[in-house]
């Protein structure tokens, strides 16, 4: 049977469109978390995923870095050659009007 929310809204995987999803937690601030069974994702009710245009390049050794933490206005960026390079970068995120 699909997970309905208390306003009878069907829930669905923003990225694969499936009801095939089961409850997965709660966030920090008490919203209901899911996971999708078909493509893995979780993600909370109502919620946008922050896309980024493009991942920054190491530094250190040139290899693409990845998404480590997203601190507030912030998002923290670690190596994808870790642990042999232990190179962070930090970013300010612009807030959209």
């Amino acid at each position: 049977m699909p997970l309905t929310l208390q306003s009878e809204t069907l829930v669905k995987c923003p990225v694969c469109n499936s009801d095939a999803i089961y409850k997965y937690g709660r966030t920090k601030i008490g919203k209901q978390r899911f996971r999708c069974l078909i493509c893995g994702r979780q993600f909370s009710y109502g919620t946008k995923r922050r896309e980024l245009q493009e991942k920054p390049i190491c530094p250190e050794c040139g290899k693409s870095m990845h998404i480590y933490k997203i601190e507030g206005e912030a998002i923290r960026f670690r190596c994808a050659g870790y642990p042999v390079c232990k190179t962070f970068i930090k970013i300010q995120i612009k807030k959209e009007d």
